[in-house]
């Protein structure tokens, strides 16, 4: 007699549970020498449960033929081709718009995943005893076709110290029924997670490719307006915001490959001790606006994060752990050195209606805003 499990028989309840749908979302441009290597990798996954999304950033290259080549061969592909190239960022809300997976992997073309990359960031998902907004697996560096280094600087810095462990942090997740994840999955995966502070306010986790995130974690984000002008920085605007809210969790196991060819957008050359790898300020390095945005995201919308459970004060660290600087404006240094402070000057009605009057300005205090521009501040209606 098969076993019941709330009123099934097992081979009721292994169609009515499956694993999580993954999204898997696809951004490219002129990468056409990369991309049948990327989707290829997606779809020998170890994992049950991928759709896959291909968004072409109007590419000039080969990549058209890939594309067509792909749709032949692999029918559960969708395909959006963008008319013009709008930026990183664009692409990647419209592949998300397009997916519907409740876990969603964002990958760049020239990167490629490992086997168990899925299988990995689902399992560490679904045993955590902490419900983060997403993991982030470690990456190989290859240069060419040779693998040149087994880890991330950003992880490196974590793992050699105590910082992130917990205890009593993990169950082990054993599918209710079915046969995922399978008896040859290394469940010791959970022996090296850590997990990030929300306080940082620096990178710390791998590039796009590595990165497993919750749907609903990236819906208090996506709606911006201004993300329409983040051409780059995709991946910080949205690690760097869920991180502050519900925390994320590093894997040290090495589930992507981040493929180094000279013509990256940011990192351009393997890592090296005390060398930077990019260009600071060139065109591929749009953090400062990427937390310049996020900024005003959290403020302009103080009201859904406090309604989510975060009381005013919590919300206030929020603030402040994610402050950064004031790129491209002229004016005292006070104001140049915390973008904060120049948002709660500019919306101060529609925080002063969530916190209250005086816990903003106390904020504005904590943010540098001299004395006298705090005391003529007023409270005005969250439209005035």
């Amino acid at each position: 007699m098969a076993t019941n499990i709330s009123g099934l028989d097992i081979d009721a309840a292994e169609d009515a549970f499956r694993p999580p749908l993954v999204s898997v979302i696809v951004v490219n441009f002129n990468y056409g020498r990369f991309l049948r290597a990327a989707v290829d990798s997606i779809f020998a996954q170890t994992y049950p449960n991928i759709e896959c999304v291909i968004v072409d950033n109007a590419s000039t290259d080969e990549s058209d033929a890939v594309l067509r080549a792909i749709e032949r061969d692999r029918k559960g592909v969708r395909i959006i081709r963008r008319a013009e190239n709008g930026g990183q960022t664009l692409a990647t809300l419209e592949g998300l718009a397009a997916s519907s997976g409740p876990y969603v992997i964002f990958v760049d073309a020239d990167d490629f995943l490992l086997p168990h990359c899925i299988e990995t960031h689902i399992f560490v998902h679904l045993s955590l005893r902490i419900h983060v907004g997403f993991t982030s697996g470690d990456m190989l560096q290859a240069l060419d076709d040779q693998v040149v280094l087994g880890t991330e600087n950003a992880f490196n810095r974590i793992m050699q110290t105590e910082t992130g462990k917990k205890s009593n942090a993990t169950r082990p997740y054993r599918q209710v029924c079915g046969s995922w994840p399978g008896e040859a999955f290394d469940r010791s995966v959970l022996e090296k997670i850590r997990f990030v502070a929300p306080m940082t306010n620096e990178w710390v986790w791998a590039p796009t490719s590595g990165n497993c995130f919750r749907r609903d974690a990236l819906s208090l984000f996506s709606d911006n307006p201004a993300l329409a002008s983040l051409r780059t920085g995709t991946d910080l605007y949205f690690c760097l915001g869920i991180n502050a809210v519900s925390g994320s969790v590093l894997i040290d196991d090495a589930v992507a490959v981040y493929r180094l060819h000279g013509g990256n957008m940011f990192s351009r050359r393997p890592q090296l001790n005390h060398v930077l790898c990019y260009e600071p300020g060139g065109a591929g390095d749009s953090n400062a606006q990427a937390k310049a945005i996020l900024i005003d995201h959290l403020i302009e919308h103080a009201a859904r994060f406090v309604d989510r459970g975060w009381t005013r004060f919590d919300y206030a660290r929020l603030l402040r752990r994610t402050d950064c600087s004031n790129p491209g404006v002229d004016a005292p240094r006070w104001l140049s050195r915390s973008r904060v402070a120049d948002q709660l000057i500019a919306r101060f009605g529609m925080v002063a209606a969530v916190l209250g009057v005086w816990q903003t300005r106390a904020l504005m205090f904590q943010s540098g805003v001299p004395w006298k521009l705090i005391w003529r501040s007023r409270q005005v209606s969250p439209t005035g």
